[in-house]
Formats: C-alpha cells, sequence, structure tokens
C-alpha cells in the first residue's frame, strides 16, 4: 500500500543533506575506492566538532556517525564527472552537483522530492540500477539499524543547516518484516529544530502506529 502524509510537500524537492551517503557510498563501493572488507580512511585532521568525527572511519562508522569528511574524501576520489554520471545513472532528484564538490548534498544545488527518495530506495533494495549486488549488499547492511525477530530497520537521517539553525530535518529507509518491505521518506523543515533525529522519531512513531513496527 502507498501511504502519504501532507502530501502537498511531497513532490517538492529539497536538499537531501546526509540521505544521500547512502548513493555516495554506493559510487564509491562500484569504483573499488572502498571496499566491503576495506573501506579504512584515516582521520585528516583532529578538531571537528563532534568527538566520533574526531577518529578514524570505516564505511560503517562512519555511516553511523554521519561523518562528513568520510564522504567528501570519497567525492574527491570519486570526481566531479564520475559522480554527475552516477547521478544521472540513478536519476537522483534535480541531478545537479554544481555546488561545491565538499557540499553539493548540503543545502546546496542536490535536491530530491521525498516521493523520489522512496522511489530510489526501492530502486536500490531491488538492484534496478544493475550495480554489482554485494556493492548492492554493502550498502543496505551499512545502514542498518535495528533487528529483531519481527523486522529489521534501514534508514539514513540527514539535517540541514543554514546560520546554525536546524531547518531541514530528514529520515529515510525501509523496513523488512516477515511478509513485507516498507519504504518510507520523513521530511521536516521550521525555523530551526527540525533535525534528522526528530524526523526518526516521527517515522518510528508512525510505523508503530501502522503496525509494522513496534516501539
Amino acid at each position: 500500500f502507498r501511504s502519504i502524509i501532507f502530501s502537498s510537500k511531497a513532490t517538492i524537492r529539497i536538499s537531501p543533506n546526509s540521505t544521500y551517503k547512502i548513493y555516495d557510498a554506493l559510487f564509491a563501493l562500484e569504483e573499488n575506492i572502498i571496499t566491503s572488507e576495506n573501506s579504512f580512511i584515516s582521520c585528516p585532521q583532529q578538531n571537528y566538532p563532534f568527538e566520533s568525527w574526531n577518529e578514524d572511519q570505516t564505511l560503517f562508522s562512519a555511516m553511523n556517525s554521519s561523518v562528513n569528511w568520510y564522504f567528501q574524501a570519497l567525492d574527491a576520489k570519486l570526481g566531479k564527472s564520475n559522480l554527475q554520471s552516477y547521478i544521472e545513472q540513478i536519476g537522483y532528484g534535480n541531478q545537479n552537483i554544481n555546488g561545491e564538490l565538499s557540499s553539493y548534498w548540503m543545502e546546496s544545488s542536490l535536491k530530491i522530492s521525498p516521493i523520489e527518495q522512496v522511489e530510489l530506495l526501492k530502486s536500490l533494495y531491488f538492484n534496478d540500477f544493475g550495480f554489482t549486488p554485494e556493492n548492492i549488499q554493502t550498502t543496505k547492511e551499512s545502514i542498518q539499524l535495528f533487528s529483531d525477530v519481527n523486522c529489521t530497520i534501514y534508514g539514513k537521517t540527514g539535517t540541514g543547516c543554514i546560520e546554525e539553525k536546524n531547518v531541514n530535518g530528514w529520515f529515510i529507509g525501509f523496513v523488512e518484516s516477515k511478509n513485507h518491505t516498507y519504504f518510507f521518506a520523513t521530511n521536516i523543515q521550521a525555523i530551526d529544530n527540525a533535525t534528522g533525529s526528530i524526523a526518526s522519531e516521527i517515522t518510528l512513531s508512525i510505523l508503530s502506529d501502522m503496525n509494522i513496527y513496534k516501539l
């Protein structure tokens, strides 16, 4: 089934922020910049705003802590030409990466709607892209958040910050249950305090109300 809440906003494109890291990781895996066995990148400096960022990273740790410098390092190795090709291949939102290479996905040129987020997640899940199956699986595993006997939840948050205000919060992903897979994309916007963590809380509450996931 399809359920759209606040549907008037569902087709409006906005910056993906850290939700884009799912696909950034996939592109880097496809280019063999990182692999499922070796995704280590050493920390380039020690003065990042979050303690977890001031450490060496693997894909899994970087995705878990949403470490910007890790994915910026992947982009630097991928290069804009490769990135543009991949963005066009998967049909990511407005396909515009004209912003700075280090920040085109952070309240910049690249934009995507909630509906497009869901459609892309479905394409990722079923590998409609025709990418290496191992790379698809590694990407999925990197965003696994929770698993029990009833379901497994995969997801990625994103928070957009403008002038030190959190104005754009995302949580996207999918839930595997015994009989179904459910895809979701939640976006919240405000003058401040619109964070990925709040979008995540809202999403899990909705999934619980729909008896897809039990809080």
